[in-house]
């Protein structure tokens, strides 16, 4: 299982999202703890198996993989409010 880490300026971010937007988000973090790269698609042309993104609908989350020290960062989150 993997540490999930989300600085203050993102975790403003992610409360600032609707309702249902955040517990979609919560969803997903929550399911990547276990294998994060399941849950997600490689970000940009190569897969490096660390820079990892989640994209469904109105919503994505890019992450940072650390194998080494168990730990998912989350990168960004961004929301176009669609929903």
């Amino acid at each position: 299982m993997y540490r999930l880490y989300m600085d203050p300026t993102l975790h403003a971010v992610y409360r600032d999202l609707p309702d249902k937007a955040r517990a979609r988000v919560a969803q997903f973090l929550l399911d990547s703890v276990n294998n994060p790269r399941a849950a997600t698609n490689p970000y940009g042309d190569v897969d490096d198996g660390l820079m990892r993104l989640w994209a469904a609908g109105d919503l994505a989350v890019v992450l940072l993989i650390g194998d080494q020290t168990r730990t998912i960062t989350v990168l960004s989150i961004a929301y176009a409010g669609l929903d």
